[in-house]
């Protein structure tokens, strides 16, 4: 008789495909752009510290979602975004809040780009240490993992 033991393996999460579109921008005059991460992170490069929960200080790293529209249009900065992720959650990011806050489009944590598993490949993140009055449920709301798509208004 054979006894075969299975043991289990946590498998690591599989990180997004650098070379396939992971953010749709669609821009008030109509025009659209797809972004894959590698062509993100050849932008400038904006990072944000946050501490976990345990205490625990992370390391965010992305494109800043100013920059990004601004380099698109120079007229987008007094406009709001729409924004969607990967499950069809959505939310609203106010202009003051992208003039104010400078939320971050992060694809990495911590030295790792983030899978879909783990809230990537994008995650629409607002700099909620350098900033006591971010701490409430809209500006958490606001934090939209999975993001997939912005619509300048």
């Amino acid at each position: 008789m054979t006894f075969f033991c299975l043991t289990a393996v946590k498998a690591e999460p599989v990180p997004y495909p650098q070379d396939r579109p992971a953010l749709r921008l669609y821009l008030a005059d109509g025009r659209q752009q797809s972004f894959t991460l590698h062509q993100l992170q050849r932008f400038p490069q904006s990072t944000i510290r946050l501490r976990d929960a345990t205490g625990k200080e992370q390391v965010w790293v992305g494109v800043s979602l100013p920059w990004l529209l601004q380099s698109m249009d120079e007229e987008t900065h007094d406009r709001p975004v729409y924004t969607r992720s990967l499950n069809h959650y959505s939310v609203v990011i106010p202009a003051v809040d992208i003039r104010r806050y400078q939320p971050l489009i992060a694809y990495q944590r911590d030295g790792q780009f983030l899978s879909i598993r783990d809230l990537g490949p994008l995650y629409l993140i607002y700099p909620l240490d350098d900033y006591p009055e971010l701490h409430q449920q809209v500006f958490y709301n606001r934090s939209i993992w999975q993001l997939s798509e912005i619509h300048v208004e």
